[in-house]
């Protein structure tokens, strides 16, 4: 964290963040983060950031409430799984029970870094193709043969 501070605060690695107004609506005009604080209010869970925000039609004002998108990144490796077919093991390390090549369940660690919504990014412990189960856990135990159903999923929007 105190390297990232330090990049911001020299003006490298600038971050891209979209604000959402009080309403709803998208400010139309992308800022940069500034300056991100290294302290976390305990009672809230905030930190202290700063942006800068072209404001050429003064549509924001001095303590006005917004909310604030920041880009982390992208890692393209990481593969997002729904949160209820991700579990923790008694150490806390996160899990996936997948079928394997024989129909076959089998539980394997995984890498869960981050939620994004109702996904965890897996980061390390599966590979492209690998089919996870996320509903009806509690009725398969590794070593079970099953049959896979796809999940029922709207078209991705491009």
């Amino acid at each position: 964290m105190r390297l990232k501070q330090e990049s911001l605060q020299r003006g490298g690695d600038t971050k891209s963040v979209e604000l959402v107004m009080e309403n709803g609506q998208a400010y139309p005009l992308k800022g940069s983060l500034q300056f991100s604080d290294v302290t976390v209010d305990e009672s809230t869970g905030s930190i202290t950031l700063r942006a800068i925000f072209p404001n050429p039609q003064h549509v924001l004002l001095p303590g006005m409430f917004v909310r604030a998108r920041i880009d982390e990144g992208v890692d393209p490796q990481a593969i997002p799984v729904p949160q209820q077919g991700v579990t923790r093991t008694p150490r806390g390390d996160a899990s996936v029970m997948l079928v394997n090549d024989k129909n076959q369940v089998e539980t394997r660690e995984v890498v869960a870094t981050q939620a994004v919504g109702d996904k965890w990014l897996i980061t390390s412990g599966l590979k492209p193709g690998d089919k996870v189960i996320v509903s009806g856990l509690q009725k398969v135990r590794p070593g079970v043969t099953v049959k896979a159903e796809a999940e029922r999923t709207a078209p991705a929007v491009q």
